[in-house]
């Protein structure tokens, strides 16, 4: 196993210890052994994930990083429409949002609108 993914592991054990010696002795709130133990698993998820993986991914060249960066960029510009649109909705008295619902839903708008605007590219072939 590399290094770097025996790290991983050994903060994804510590970080879900943590979490069970929380819970266990009550010295924590719900909130932070929630944390702790969540951190944890998706810690060591992702190291095994990483570990399994038998090749570095698609091979990357100007092209690539290109649509990749232009799918980033579109996904910000989407994202920033977004929030000033969220942000007059509220001013104007048509939406209440609390700021975990703005947050959460811009985070996930960004991410899932550059894998979107990355498959969209690689579709067309490159970008001008």
């Amino acid at each position: 196993m590399k290094r770097r993914i025996r790290l991983w592991v050994i903060f994804g054990f510590l970080f879900l210890a943590i979490g069970v010696v929380q819970h266990l002795t009550g010295i924590g709130s719900d909130a932070t052994t929630g944390i702790f133990v969540t951190s944890g698993v998706v810690i060591l998820i992702f190291a095994g994930a990483r570990a399994m993986r038998k090749d570095e991914g698609p091979e990357q060249d100007e092209r690539t990083r290109r649509i990749g960066a232009y799918g980033i960029t579109y996904s910000w510009f989407v994202t920033l429409v977004y929030l000033f649109v969220l942000f007059w909705a509220e001013n104007m008295g048509l939406l209440v949002l609390s700021s975990t619902n703005v947050i959460l839903s811009s985070i996930l708008l960004m991410a899932v609108s550059a894998k979107i605007f990355q498959w969209w590219f690689f579709r067309q072939g490159d970008v001008e």
